[in-house]
């Protein structure tokens, strides 16, 4: 028996040793960040910035983005769920990540058994826009005008099943009026039809929507997040009027499940300290990001409970997977 022990106890050993000597050896080829947008977006800007300074953190180790779009981010999701867990392979998260579990998606993986949280990287704060001849000026206009409407008011977002859309979910909950979310695929074209008039109301990242508000193509309603908008300090915030409503939109660094926890915690600390520098935050300024590094633990509690409060506004919804 105390054989047995010795061996067992001695393997463990082992294996601790070889872990840490593997995680501070890391990485000892190169390193794949993995984007579920094609070039040239927010995401894939961040992605961009953060895979340069990680390769000069790491002693210029190759760290490539690798776009990989489609299906609302399930193709690269699905890349990060069966990937080897060697830590060489990472992938940038949005909302829709919990989102798409929280309405019941049909997914190829397990959101919470085959991803692991890395860290947090930034938010980008939402807001609620409107064509500028739209009566409304305020939310309280925007809130009595849908109550006293013949039909349920139009509004759009980026796309069906994201953030935006059901950030115009919650506000129907939490106000008690009717809307209609309008189908778009994108930000660029939801804008297009909002300042054109064809959608009266839009909820959008505020990095997106703010050039065309100062220049009086839009006009700002309310910020949808904890804080005043950058930029538009002055402006509602809709959780003043609304306890609760609290929506941002974030990217955060995931890898598949099953990374040895001394690597993870590796890879999590040197994306802090990106995230962290003064350099990061320069070169990501223009985004209208607010980053923000967490740990592997503190970004699976939070993925839990952003995923618990999504369900529970697709739930009192009826929003369901297509």
């Amino acid at each position: 028996m105390r054989t047995i022990l010795s061996v067992a106890v001695a393997w463990a050993l082992s294996l601790g040793g070889a872990l840490a000597q593997g995680s501070a050896e890391y990485p000892a080829s190169a390193v794949r960040i993995l984007v579920p947008f094609a070039a040239g977006g927010p995401t894939d800007v961040v992605a961009r910035i953060l895979a340069d300074q990680l390769s000069a953190r790491w002693g210029g180790r190759s760290v490539v983005v690798e776009n990989r779009p489609g299906a609302g981010t399930i193709v690269m999701t699905t890349a990060i769920a069966k990937a080897p867990p060697d830590g060489l392979t990472l992938g940038v998260a949005t909302n829709s990540l919990l989102i798409n579990p929280a309405i019941g998606m049909k997914l190829p993986y397990d959101t919470f058994r085959e991803i692991a949280g890395v860290s947090m990287i930034a938010t980008q704060p939402v807001a609620l826009v409107a064509n500028k001849a739209f009566p409304a000026n305020s939310l309280a206009e925007v809130v009595d005008l849908a109550r006293h409407a013949a039909e349920p008011l139009n509004y759009t977002s980026p796309g069906p099943r994201g953030v935006g859309h059901l950030a115009g979910e919650l506000l129907q909950q939490k106000a008690g009026i009717h809307m209609t979310h309008i189908n778009y695929n994108g930000s660029a074209p939801a804008l297009t039809d909002v300042i054109a008039g064809r959608v009266p109301l839009m909820f959008d990242i505020w990095h997106s929507a703010r050039r065309y508000v100062e220049a009086g193509e839009l006009k700002l309603i309310a910020g949808a997040g904890p804080d005043p908008l950058p930029g538009a300090e002055s402006a509602a915030v809709i959780d003043k009027t609304y306890p609760g409503f609290i929506v941002v939109a974030f990217n955060a660094v995931i890898a598949p499940a099953g990374v040895p926890a001394p690597l993870l915690e590796k890879i999590s600390t040197d994306v802090r300290a990106v995230v962290a520098s003064p350099a990061f935050a320069e070169r990501t300024r223009a985004l209208g990001i607010d980053t923000w590094g967490t740990t592997p633990q503190e970004l699976d509690r939070w993925f839990a409970t952003e995923t618990e409060k999504w369900a529970a506004i697709a739930k009192a919804a009826n929003l369901k997977a297509e």
